[in-house]
This record gives structure tokens, sequence and C-alpha cells, in this order.
């Protein structure tokens, strides 16, 4: 064992100080709990969001904000030029995404698709293309994956898809962008309690679904939050995992085990 290694502080391990951060999709729900996460190890953080409401949150929290599509290159490319600023980026976390409800087969449309795959595969390609080329001391990034990545489900199979290959780019660009000092890792959430997945499932309580129950049906027995996604990402991103890339962190109680 190399016992230098053994000799770094975990307070050292876990410091971002003069660190700097992109987090699209970071104005609330997971991205928000990210964000904070972010900020409170000492990185200078910058929030991409379609969301106007977010500048609100980056005020908040003493983040930068930059409203953007993340499916616009152009916007994409500002926000990813505000986030580097002249020092460089050091952290990407490609968060931003489309819920997963889609509808039976027969019924999703082609215009659907596109759109799903366009925001949460093209986009994230694209973030991480930008990101790389202002990262000239290497750097961390993480993918949102999906546990609809690993197992299949009844109407979802459009999410499932555009998760699937959120997987295997985090794979191929932790092979491509390893040598040259960038990690690239992804988490697969499972049921997270957020408004949005609240929402994905409201049509279900007439039929008798409890809701929190459903999110709480994992081995641990208790809800997923969006800090608990936040948590993996902040040790994703520091130097905990500096031996870690090209690896999905499934965070769900259990759910898929």
């Amino acid at each position: 064992m190399d016992m230098s290694l053994t000799q770094l502080s975990l307070t050292r391990l876990m410091d971002l100080t003069g660190k700097r951060a992109l987090v699209t999709g970071g104005g609330k729900g997971i991205g928000a709990a990210i964000t904070t996460r972010l900020i409170e190890a000492g990185a200078s953080v910058t929030i991409a969001d379609l969301d106007p409401s977010g500048a609100d949150f980056a005020k908040q929290v003493g983040a930068t904000f930059a409203q953007c599509d993340v499916a616009d290159s152009a916007q994409l490319e500002a926000a990813v030029d505000m986030a580097a600023g002249n020092a460089g980026l050091d952290i990407l976390v490609n968060n931003a995404g489309i819920f997963p409800t889609t509808g039976p087969v027969g019924k999703v449309s082609d215009d659907f698709v596109h759109r799903m795959l366009d925001v949460n595969v093209r986009a994230q390609f694209s973030a991480t293309r930008e990101a790389v080329a202002r990262m000239p001391n290497g750097g961390a990034i993480v993918n949102m994956a999906s546990i609809a990545a690993l197992a299949g489900g009844a109407n979802i199979s459009a999410y499932s898809a555009s998760k699937g290959a959120v997987v295997s780019l985090t794979q191929a660009h932790a092979h491509e962008l390893g040598p040259k000092g960038i990690r690239v890792n992804a988490i697969a959430p499972g049921i997270i309690d957020t408004p949005g997945v609240k929402e994905q499932l409201e049509p279900l309580r007439a039929g008798g679904l409890d809701i929190d129950a459903r999110i709480a049906a994992n081995p641990v027995g208790i809800a997923g939050q969006p800090d608990h996604i936040a948590r993996g990402t902040l040790f994703l991103v520091s130097e905990l995992a500096e031996f870690i890339t090209g690896q999905v962190l499934v965070i769900d109680g259990g759910a898929t085990a």
C-alpha cells in the first residue's frame, strides 16, 4: 500500500475549494441538492437550467445561473463558457433530463422519442464535449442515468433506452478521457422523492396507489431523497473517488438488489 495516500485527511479528500463546476438542471430537485453539496464542499457552481426560477435558487445558495435549454447547442456552449471562465472547468454534472413516463409503445410518437433522446443523451454528449475542451487540468464528470437503464419497465421504453445510452456513453468516455486526467462516472438513482416524481405517479393514485409507500418500497424502507444522490455525486467528483471511473453508482435503497 502507498502509505502517502493514507496520510491524506478525509477533509482534504472531500475539499473542492477552487474547483469550478457546472450542474445542468441544477435549479431544483436532485440538481439543486447537488448544487448545494458542491458549494458546501467549496466549489464555485454554475447552474444551467431551462426554468428561470432557478435564478432565485442560485442567488440563495451563491451559485451563478445560466438559463439554458441543454438541447440547444449554442445555449449549452454559452453555459459551459460561463462556468469555465478564464480558469477552466473542473467538474461537470450532466443532471438535466426528461422524466420517465412515456406511455405504451403504440402511443409514443417519433417526436417524443426524438426529444427524449435529444435531452437525455445528445445533450449529455454535447456538454461533455464542450466541458472537456475547457478542462486543461483534468476533471470529473458525473452523468445522471437511472435504474431504468438496468431493468426494464412498462411504459418507460424511450426513457429506459435513453438512460441505457447514458451508461454506454459513460463507459466509452471513461476510456477515452482517462488519459487526459478526466474521470467519467454515472449515477443510477432509484425512485427519489421529488415533486416531479410525485407528479408522474399522481395519475395512479385513483387506482389505489399509495405514492409515499411506493417511493419507499425498497429494502432500506425509506424514501430516497435528492440529497442521497447529491452525496453520491460529491463522492464521485472528489478525490475520494480518485481511482474510480467508468462506473455506475446505483443509489436506490437496494430496490434493484
